[in-house]
């Protein structure tokens, strides 16, 4: 996964969510994903928990969604798991923290 402090939601893949037992196809909540090549409807569903970064977070909210063939990432770490900690970026270092508030 890739971080992506420009994404609202977190980014699964479909076939990883039901791996897991979600069900995003019958999810009722849907939102609106502007890609760089169009508009598309997702599901959104509720995890029960993320761990990334040494950190976890409960009850995320997680689009259901597949990237484009060819990207070298197949999901997006968003907000809506990142916005439960702080975080330090350490560019020249190549480093992430994630801090509990």
């Amino acid at each position: 996964m890739a971080l992506d402090t420009g994404s609202t939601y977190s980014i699964i893949p479909w076939n990883i969510a039901e791996g897991l037992g979600y069900g995003p196809a019958v999810s009722r909540r849907k939102i609106t994903l502007i890609t760089a090549s169009s508009v598309e409807e997702a599901p959104l569903i509720v995890v029960r928990a993320i761990k990334a970064l040494g950190m976890e977070a409960r009850n995320v909210d997680v689009v259901c969604h597949d990237l484009p063939l060819g990207s070298r990432v197949e999901g997006l770490l968003g907000l809506s798991f990142l916005k439960n900690f702080n975080m330090n970026l350490y560019f020249k270092q190549r480093g992430i923290e994630l801090i509990d508030p």
